[in-house]
């Protein structure tokens, strides 16, 4: 975040007459960082303290504009280099301080099932574009059950290093139009420029926030306005704020008041940041404005106090260290940490920032062999840096891609040789041993989650209007025609169909999608799910008939008696004209699903245990949801049978995790690529049953 302690503003400036030092803003640092760290800590305790991040974005866009425009008024030109250099010398020593840390953290304590995960996100973190990366797997299927990286508030960061450069090119442009222009000054054309620009930010923020929360946190377009906003106050502040001392001390308490009310009323639950963020960004832009009153009782005197300076001016490393801490914590206590494990992960954090700042960050941002140099000295020792670091997530990748290598080969090997108890197999016979699998244990932790078998690429995303149009198997004119459609739990079983089609002289089309089952389009279906229903439709009512079409998806959630009447309407009216062709409809009853306890106790368990049965779960616990096409198919009278290989996964009415040495989930409910394999022979052999094919 940005830590410029000091406002040096002359008086004959465009800006106005501003003192030379506001303790608000090493006020509003202490109330950020430490409103995000007692929210992590305890979010029962500042449910809305996630707001934090957006005073630090404002704080930035308001001291970062200040100093461009100062320069460019002051020069008449601004040093993109040498800016560009001050910030990295501030920034970027803490925080690769941090993340090698982190990376040799989680090769000692985190779970493997986490290394790919936690690898790339370092690596991104590194390079300036975890927002972006949070944002996709917050709509990514693969990223579905994923867990909070020790690097994940890195997002924020990347945030704002976009904005250290965008900013400046814009007022560079905007002093080029000024120039042109000769009649305006650069604080018109720049108030001009942020205005636009944090108007249009603010309404994508809002359609965003209500159309897509999950990346609407994290894209920089969302969260653009804030930081213009705080540029429009340096900008404008002085010239429309009164300045009574009263007047101010009151606009700086009443900022006080709502930066509170959104700490304290906010809540997950919130839709953020949209119109929400409002509250926080006026509050601290009031509190900012309010900051220079001499009053007694002003919020500036209060922000005199050692305690605001002491946060303020260790929020950067304070921010960088406290959620490492916090996310390693239980992998090393084995638990969630109680109140005084809590209270030490704080002393711990606070220690390591202090120490930061005391021993990397002061000194190197006043290096006299870089801060007095050329920026080429600096931007070249941070390059070096930053490759030095990366080098330590990019061989823990290297050696998760060295297993998926070696997992393909494994597999296709065990595959087909139809090795004994291996999977599936395994579950068929109550006592499967066998002595060449040993101790092995497929996929490897270290690639559980990226076992999908490339299938996803055949899998249509939430917005699109159709199918990827993926098909596999034989290209015979005899062969026998089958399609499946469903959501990620049908994409799942794609990869061990595919291993059966040329033997069995059959013809897969796919047609999978997130969140857009097959049934009849309702109206107030999006434009996108209507289109890829219609699609279906057409695909199974039109042309050569299918002779099999597979149905299985996960149900929602939460579905009331009505919600499932209607889709059981829905579902029976897009089957029949289907039926009726000579098409043979099966469903395949959803796979079960993992409790989150037991997921927990697969990320801190060993290969050896999970094959003792450590982790398994009670079939009771497996299916938590109504399975809605097994619902619609027995209304059907037997016109669509139901293939359940529900004892596979859960045998004697106990699941668990790893069957046959071979990971059964990815994630919380979707199966992996190996088990799907090793699942396909069975399951293929039912449909022939159940169709009557030979």
């Amino acid at each position: 975040m940005t830590q410029l302690q000091h406002r040096t503003v002359p008086s004959d400036t465009a800006l106005g007459s501003m003192p030379r030092l506001q303790p608000d803003i090493q006020l509003l640092r202490a109330i950020a960082v430490l409103s995000v760290v007692v929210f992590h800590l305890s979010a029962s305790a500042l449910p809305g303290g996630y707001v934090g991040v957006d005073v630090f974005f404002v704080i930035s866009g308001y001291l970062i504009t200040g100093h461009l425009v100062r320069q460019a008024t002051t020069t008449g030109r601004i040093d993109l280099a040498a800016f560009w250099a001050r910030r990295i010398r501030r920034l970027l020593p803490a925080a690769l301080l941090v993340l090698a840390v982190t990376a040799l953290l989680i090769w000692r304590l985190a779970p493997p099932t986490s290394w790919a995960q936690f690898f790339t996100e370092t690596v991104a973190s590194a390079t300036s574009w975890e927002n972006w990366f949070l944002a996709a797997s917050s709509v990514d299927y693969l990223a579905e059950g994923s867990a909070a990286s020790p690097v994940q508030h890195f997002w924020s960061l990347s945030v704002e290093e976009q904005f250290y450069l965008a900013l400046p090119l814009v007022v560079v442009v905007c002093t080029a139009a000024t120039r042109r222009a000769g009649r305006l000054e650069l604080r018109q054309v720049l108030t001009l420029a942020l205005s636009v620009i944090g108007i249009a930010s603010l309404v994508t923020s809002i359609a965003v926030t209500s159309s897509a929360p999950a990346p609407a946190y994290f894209v920089t377009p969302t969260r653009a306005w804030e930081f213009a906003a705080g540029g429009l106050l340096a900008l404008i502040g002085p010239a429309v704020l009164v300045h009574r001392d009263r007047w101010r001390t009151g606009a700086g308490f009443l900022g006080l008041v709502l930066l509170a009310t959104s700490v304290l009323m906010y809540t997950g639950d919130t839709p953020f940041p949209g119109i929400a963020a409002v509250v926080p960004v006026v509050g601290t832009l009031l509190v900012i404005a309010g900051g220079s009153s001499t009053h007694r009782w002003s919020v500036t005197t209060i922000a005199r106090g050692r305690l605001s300076n002491f946060f303020g001016d260790t929020s950067y490393s304070l921010y960088l260290w406290r959620w490492p801490v916090i996310v390693f914590a239980p992998m090393l206590l084995g638990r969630p940490p109680g109140w005084p494990e809590s209270i030490a992960v704080l002393a711990l954090s606070i220690v390591l920032a202090a120490t930061t700042r005391h021993f990397i960050e002061d000194p190197v941002r006043r290096a006299p062999k870089l801060a007095g140099a050329r920026p080429r000295r600096t931007f070249t020792v941070a390059a070096g840096a930053t490759a030095i670091v990366l080098c330590i997530p990019l061989i823990g990748l290297a050696s998760v891609r060295v297993q998926e290598q070696d997992l393909t080969a494994t597999v296709d090997a065990y595959v087909q040789s139809q090795e004994p108890c291996f999977g599936a197999a395994a579950a068929l016979t109550r006592e499967c041993s066998n002595p060449r699998l040993a101790d092995e244990l497929l996929p490897p932790l270290a690639v559980r989650t990226e076992d999908t078998g490339d299938t996803f690429r055949c899998s249509a995303a939430a917005d699109a209007t159709d199918f990827p149009g993926c098909s596999f198997g034989s290209e015979r004119a005899d062969a026998v025609r089958v399609a499946i459609t469903g959501n990620s739990h049908a994409t799942m079983l794609i990869p061990g169909l595919t291993d059966q089609l040329q033997e069995r002289n059959w013809r897969l089309d796919v047609y999978v999608g997130k969140g857009c089952e097959w049934r009849e389009p309702a109206v107030d279906d999006s434009e996108a799910c209507s289109a890829r229903r219609t699609i279906l439709q057409r695909a199974f009512t039109g042309g050569r008939a299918y002779d099999i079409v597979l149905v299985t998806s996960k149900s929602p959630d939460e579905t009331s008696v009505a919600e499932q009447a209607a889709i059981r309407t829905a579902t029976l009216a897009a089957w029949r004209p289907v039926l009726e062709r000579g098409t043979s409809i099966v469903v395949l009853r959803d796979n079960p699903r993992v409790p989150v306890t037991a997921a927990a106790c697969v990320d801190r368990t060993s290969a050896a245990e999970l094959l003792d049965g450590a982790c398994a779960f009670p079939v009771t616990a497996a299916y938590p949801t109504f399975d809605l096409n097994t619902a619609a198919a027995a209304m059907t009278d037997g016109a669509v049978p139901v293939i359940d290989l529900g004892e596979l996964y859960c045998p004697a009415g106990t699941c668990s995790p790893a069957v046959g040495h071979v990971l059964v989930y990815r994630d919380l409910h979707h199966i992996t690529a190996t088990w799907s394999r090793t699942l396909a022979p069975i399951l293929v052999e039912a449909i022939e049953q159940a169709t009557a094919r030979p």
